[in-house]
């Protein structure tokens, strides 16, 4: 009997219990937030294929951001996707605060395509993005555009910018530079040292004769740029320095003995006299610089430096020559950081192995150049006869251990054989420009030109 009494007490519990429970789950269901907002989060593009002349593949496409302006309405990637990118079937993923999402292509009269996150879209050209609010009482029209480059990134366009300049015509020695935003070079001609400037870096421009007091011993060659002054040296060992290239003044003493300036850093003059390679903080007194191996392997002649510094902070010299006793030209390297100091690292030879079968070729006229993040070298036939005048760009990656002809920075087809003397520089808008018989030429990587955003 007892039992029964609380069994039915326990069933009159639960009867009063139901509309509590029937309370808490009718809230629970009908907890639904209906606001008014309306804006797309994100986009991000998925794989898109690139087909060029000679590249035919596919890269991720949220490696492009696409930028949102919600003052503007408008969605764009800032760093235009590489040349050749096909955008006529791309996946894109669009996150939004929203009802419902539509497109159709921008200024067209056709109805709007629902959005589906499975289907691909048509990017070639602008979109509009139609986007309905939580509440469906508001909508936002966004403008959706993706950027391709119109050019091959990976690609050097030539042009000739002149032609049969006469101030150029009849040197035999020349070394082109920039100085105060002008193409300017030093050459040897009957009557001594000329310098020739012209009117700018444009692909426009005019050039004159300009007056210099330095003297028949100078050795254009060697001349270097350090913080806005110009060092050059002579073949009597002299170093003079100047301003604008016009009016010389002698640095340090002179040497017993002839002298080739291979660089000047921000604390040494770095030479060869005599065959041995000197170091000094002054150009007046000279210390032999420490070498790995013997310096009967350093260059003798045509000798050409460049200074390059590593994303890593490491700070190099290249120095490129002739030596009578190699076949192909001799390269050194200079390597310090702030673990060691300058004066402390040794000159480095790069000698021809089983492992470096890829040389620079000994050429004459040799030009050495620092471009993209590399070491180019070119020049005149070569000495083996295996190369000719200005046939390619010797490319190293490496700083100097090897040399492949690049496939991709190659010279003006018009140029190949030109014979005589051959001048270059880079200028602060990535160009190279290349002097010879009396032409210039101008060119640069496509994508050294693309605009930064």
């Amino acid at each position: 009997m007892r039992e029964n009494i609380i069994i039915r007490k326990l069933w009159l519990l639960l009867l009063l219990a139901l509309p509590f429970m029937a309370v808490s789950c009718s809230k629970d269901n009908s907890d639904v937030t209906v606001n008014d907002y309306c804006y797309i989060k994100s986009v991000t593009l998925g794989t898109v294929k690139r087909q060029t002349s000679t590249v035919n593949t596919s890269f991720a496409g949220n490696g492009y951001t696409m930028t949102i302006n919600q003052r503007n309405n408008t969605i764009e990637n800032r760093d235009s996707l590489p040349y050749g990118s096909l955008v006529s079937r791309v996946l894109v993923t669009v996150t939004f605060d929203g009802s419902s999402l539509a497109y159709r292509e921008k200024g067209s009269n056709a109805g709007w395509t629902a959005y589906n996150s499975t289907d691909s879209i048509d990017l070639t050209k602008p979109l509009e993005l139609y986007l309905t609010s939580n509440d469906n009482q508001s909508s936002r029209i966004y403008t959706l555009k993706v950027n391709i480059h119109k050019q091959e990134g990976d690609s050097i366009h030539w042009k000739q910018c002149d032609s049969e300049v006469a101030e150029l015509a009849g040197m035999t020695d020349m070394k082109a530079f920039v100085l105060n935003d002008k193409l300017t070079v030093l050459g040897k001609k009957s009557a001594g040292i000329v310098l020739i400037e012209r009117s700018g870096i444009e692909a426009q421009g005019t050039w004159e004769e300009a007056a210099t007091d330095l003297p028949i011993e100078a050795d254009v060659q060697t001349l270097r740029q350090q913080d806005g002054t110009l060092y050059l040296g002579t073949t009597d060992g002299k170093i003079f320095s100047s301003a604008d290239a016009k009016t010389w003044e002698q640095t340090g003493t002179t040497l017993t003995a002839g002298l080739t300036l291979i660089e000047k850093t921000g604390k040494y003059f770095y030479a060869i006299s005599e065959g041995k390679l000197l170091r000094s903080a002054d150009a007046t007194t000279w210390v032999e610089d420490r070498l790995d191996t013997e310096a009967s392997l350093l260059p003798q002649t045509g000798i050409r430096a460049l200074s390059a510094e590593q994303a890593n902070g490491n700070n190099r010299i290249i120095l490129v020559g002739q030596n009578s006793d190699q076949a192909n030209a001799v390269v050194w390297n200079k390597m310090w950081n702030e673990s060691e100091k300058e004066e402390d690292a040794e000159w480095i030879y790069f000698p021809l192995t089983p492992d470096n079968t890829i040389p620079c070729p000994r050429l004459s006229y040799l030009n050495l150049l620092p471009y993209d993040g590399k070491c180019i070298a070119f020049g005149g036939a070569s000495a083996d006869e295996k190369h000719q005048a200005l046939d390619a760009m010797y490319v190293s990656q490496d700083y100097g251990i090897t040399w492949r002809p690049s496939t991709i920075i190659r010279m003006p087809a018009e140029l190949k054989g030109t014979e005589g003397c051959i001048a270059s520089t880079v200028d602060k808008n990535n160009f190279i420009w290349i002097i010879t018989n009396a032409q210039v030429w101008r060119g640069r990587l496509n994508r050294l030109g693309f605009a930064q955003q």
